[in-house]
C-alpha cells in the first residue's frame, strides 16, 4: 500500500471486494428496489450515494456496525428483489463500447498517478507534487471520517470541519473497512472507479438524451477534452495549459477531485429522469431526485448548479417532473451551505465581479493583471479560449433548453408524438447545465476564502455537458473529411495530451526513509484521534497527518485556512506552539501541550530547547528524525484507552 504496509496487488483486491460489496451490489439493488430495469450506468453512481450515506449513518450513530449491517441488506435485496422485465426499456449503448476510453484513461492514470503517492522499494514515499495540499487535505479527511464525526480539520485539530463529504465518506469506508490507504484511493484505486463511472455515465446521458451515435461513441473521452488553452501556451511558452483556463476536467479526473463523482451523479439523474420521460416507469423519477440529492453532499457547487438549471428547464417548461429533481437538491444544498465554513469563520461571499476570471488567467500565463480596455479585451478572449470547440454545442444546448430541437423542427420520429421530443425534460436540464456554468463563472465570484475564488468548479460542469452537445455537431462537419476530423481531435485533446507527457516525467518529492519509520513507530504508539506536536512550517505534507493518520495542532501546507477559521485564531494558536516548542523547563512545556491537546511530539532535523526539559519520552530516533511522547500523556493500546 501507500505506507508500504501490505504489497499493492493485496490492496487492489481489498479495494475491489469493498467496491464489489459497498458500491456496485448497492448499485443494483436500489435500482430493483426503485422496480426499475436496472442501467449498468447507474450502478456506480447509485452505490456511490448509498456507500456515502451508509457509512455517515453509522459515523452518525457512533456504531460503526451500522455500515456493514446495511451493506449486507443492501447485498441481499440486491439479489433478492427480481429485475422488473414488464417494462419497456430503451437499450442502453453497448458496455463494449465503454471499453477503449476506459482503457486510455487507465493507461494515462498508469503514466502519470499511479506511481505516486507510495513507498519505493528502498523505503522512501514519493510525494506527487502536483496538487499536493489538496490530496494532503484529503487523505487527512479521510482518516478523520474514520477517527469519528463530525470530522475535524486536518492541520487544525479540534478545529470541526463542515464540508460536503461524499466522496470522502466512500472513501473512508474504504480505509475503514477495506484496510486501503487513503494515498492509494486518491492516487490508484479511487480515480480508476470514478473514471470507469464516468466514462458509463457519459456515454449512456449521450444515449439517453438522443444526441446521436457519434455523441455516444465518443462522449467516453471527453473527461480529456479541453479548451483553447494551448494557443496562448504556445505563444507565451508556458506548461501546463490545461490548467490555465480553470475548466478543464482533466485535473478532476487526474486528483480524485469530488466533482468527477458529483457529476457522475449528475449524468445518472439525467439519464434516469429521460427513463421515466420515455416511459419507463416511476421509480425512474425516484431515483432521479436521490441521485440529484446526493451531489451536493459530493460537490455543493455543482449541486447549486443542478438546481439553478432545473429551475431555469422549469421556468421554460413548467414540468412538474422537475420538482423531483430540483427539491431534493435544492434541500441538500440549502443544508450544506448553513453548516458550512467552521468556528468563527465568515460565511462564503458571493460577489458580483464581471469578467472574474480574466486576470486569473492571465496571472496564470506569467501576464500582469490587465484594467481597462485591456482587461476588456482579455475577457473577451478568456470566453473564445473558454468555449473552444465547445462553441458548436451552444446552439444545440439552447434548443434543448427551449424544447424546439432537430426532433421538433423536422418532425417526430416513428412512434413518437410531434412536437415532443424524446426526453425532453432531461435535454432541458442538460441544456440549462451547458449554458449556465460560464456565464455565472464570468458574473459572479464565490470566497469562502478570500484570496480563492471557486467559481471555476460551474465552468467544469458545464464544460463537460456542452461537450456533449458539441460532439454531433463537429462529428457531422467533419464527416467525411479525415483531414478536418484529425485537426478537431488534436484541438479537443492537445491540452490533455500536453499534461499527460510533462506529468510522466515528473519528479516526485522524496521522503526519507527514516521519516517514513518514524511515521510507523508514531502509528504504532499512539491511536486515532490523538494530536501530534510538529514544526508549523512544512516542505510540502503534514507527515503524521498523511502517514501516520493523526492530527496536528498546527501545521502550514495550505493556504486557505480561512475558509475553515479566522486569521485571529491562527495567530492564537500559533502562537501557542511556538511557545511549546521554545519552553525550557518541563511545566510550561507540559501546559502547553495540555493547551494544545497533545500527547505526541514530531521532530525533524536540529533539536528544539523543549527536548531538553525531560517533558517528552523518545520513541523514535533515526537520522534526524524523532518521535515522543508528551510525559503524563495517556499511553498503552488503544482499546485500554477507550472510555
Amino acid at each position: 500500500m501507500a505506507d508500504g504496509s501490505v504489497p499493492v496487488h493485496e490492496a487492489v483486491l481489498r479495494f475491489s471486494l469493498f467496491a464489489a460489496l459497498a458500491v456496485v451490489l448497492p448499485g443494483v439493488a436500489l435500482q430493483r428496489l426503485a422496480r426499475v430495469r436496472p442501467d449498468p450506468a447507474l450502478v456506480l453512481p447509485a452505490g456511490a450515494l448509498f456507500c456515502s450515506v451508509a457509512y455517515l449513518l453509522a459515523l452518525a450513530s457512533g456504531q460503526p456496525i451500522v455500515f456493514p449491517l446495511l451493506t449486507a441488506a443492501a447485498t441481499a435485496a440486491a439479489f433478492a428483489v427480481p429485475a422488473r422485465r414488464d417494462l419497456p426499456a430503451a437499450p442502453g449503448p453497448p458496455l463494449r463500447g465503454a471499453l477503449a476510453p476506459f482503457a486510455l484513461l487507465v493507461a494515462l492514470l498508469a503514466a502519470t498517478q499511479y506511481r505516486v503517492n507510495r513507498v519505493a522499494p528502498d523505503g522512501t514515499f514519493l510525494v506527487d507534487v502536483g496538487e499536493h495540499q489538496d490530496t494532503a487535505l484529503h487523505v487527512g479527511l479521510a482518516f478523520e471520517l474514520v477517527a469519528g464525526y463530525p470530522p475535524q480539520v486536518p492541520g487544525l485539530a479540534g478545529v470541526p470541519l463542515r464540508y460536503h463529504v461524499g466522496a470522502h465518506l466512500v472513501r473512508a469506508a474504504a480505509v475503514r473497512w477495506a484496510g486501503v490507504h487513503p494515498y492509494d484511493l486518491l492516487s490508484r484505486l479511487e480515480i480508476t472507479l470514478w473514471a470507469a463511472g464516468l466514462v458509463l455515465a457519459l456515454r449512456a446521458a449521450a444515449h439517453a438524451l438522443a444526441l446521436g451515435p457519434a455523441a455516444v461513441a465518443l462522449s467516453g473521452f471527453l473527461p480529456l477534452a479541453a479548451d483553447l488553452s494551448f494557443l496562448p501556451g504556445l505563444l507565451l511558452g508556458s506548461t501546463y495549459w490545461a490548467f490555465k483556463l480553470g475548466d478543464a476536467f482533466v485535473e478532476a479526473v487526474f486528483y480524485a477531485n469530488s466533482i468527477a463523482p458529483a457529476m457522475m451523479l449528475v449524468l445518472a439523474a439525467l439519464v434516469a429522469l429521460a427513463r421515466h420521460d420515455r416511459g419507463e416507469g416511476r421509480g425512474w423519477l425516484v431515483l432521479a431526485g436521490a441521485l440529484a440529492g446526493g451531489v451536493a453532499q459530493f460537490k455543493v457547487f455543482t449541486g447549486a448548479q443542478l438546481v439553478l438549471a432545473a429551475a431555469t428547464a422549469w421556468a421554460l417548461r413548467r414540468g412538474k417532473r422537475l420538482l423531483a429533481l430540483a427539491v431534493p437538491a435544492a434541500l441538500a444544498v440549502l443544508v450544506l451551505v448553513l453548516t458550512s465554513g467552521g468556528p468563527g469563520a465568515a460565511p462564503p461571499v458571493v460577489a458580483l465581479e464581471p469578467l472574474a476570471p480574466t486576470n486569473p488567467a492571465r496571472e496564470a500565463y506569467g501576464l500582469g493583471p490587465a484594467s481597462g480596455l485591456a482587461f476588456v479585451v482579455s475577457g473577451l478572449a478568456w470566453i473564445v479560449l473558454y468555449l473552444g470547440l465547445r462553441v458548436a454545442g451552444v446552439p444545440g444546448a439552447w434548443r434543448a433548453l427551449r424544447g424546439v430541437d432537430h426532433y421538433t423542427a423536422h418532425g417526430a420520429r416513428a412512434g413518437e408524438s410531434a412536437g415532443e421530443t424524446p426526453a425532453a425534460v432531461a435535454r432541458a436540464v442538460a441544456g440549462a447545465l451547458a449554458l449556465w456554468g460560464w456565464p455565472l463563472a464570468l458574473l459572479v465570484s464565490i470566497r469562502a476564502d478570500p484570496d480563492v475564488d471557486e467559481s471555476f468548479y460551474f465552468l467544469q460542469a458545464s464544460g463537460l455537458v456542452l461537450w456533449l452537445f458539441a460532439v454531433p455537431v463537429i462529428a457531422r462537419a467533419a464527416r467525411g473529411a479525415a483531414a478536418l476530423a484529425a485537426v478537431a481531435a488534436v484541438v479537443a485533446f492537445l491540452p490533455a495530451a500536453e499534461f499527460v507527457l510533462r506529468k510522466s516525467v515528473q519528479a516526485p518529492v522524496v521522503v526519507p526513509a527514516s521519516a517514513v519509520r518514524a511515521m510507523a513507530a508514531l502509528r504504532e504508539a499512539s491511536c486515532p484521534g490523538d494530536v501530534v506536536l510538529s514544526r508549523v512550517r512544512i516542505a510540502k505534507v503534514p507527515l503524521p497527518v498523511v502517514l501516520a493518520g493523526r492530527r496536528v495542532a498546527l501545521a502550514d501546507y495550505i493556504g486557505y485556512w480561512r475558509q475553515f477559521t479566522t486569521l485571529d485564531a491562527l495567530d492564537a494558536r500559533r502562537a501557542l506552539v511556538k511557545e511549546f516548542f521554545q519552553a525550557r523547563d518541563r511545566a510550561p512545556a507540559e501546559a502547553a501541550a495540555a493547551r494544545l491537546g497533545a500527547g505526541y511530539v514530531y521532530l525533524q532535523g536540529a533539536e528544539a530547547p523543549v527536548e531538553a526539559t525531560r517533558a517528552l519520552v523518545p520513541l523514535f530516533a533515526e537520522g534526524g528524525e524523532r518521535v515522543y511522547r508528551v510525559d503524563g500523556a495517556p499511553a498503552g493500546s488503544c482499546g485500554a484507552r477507550r472510555p
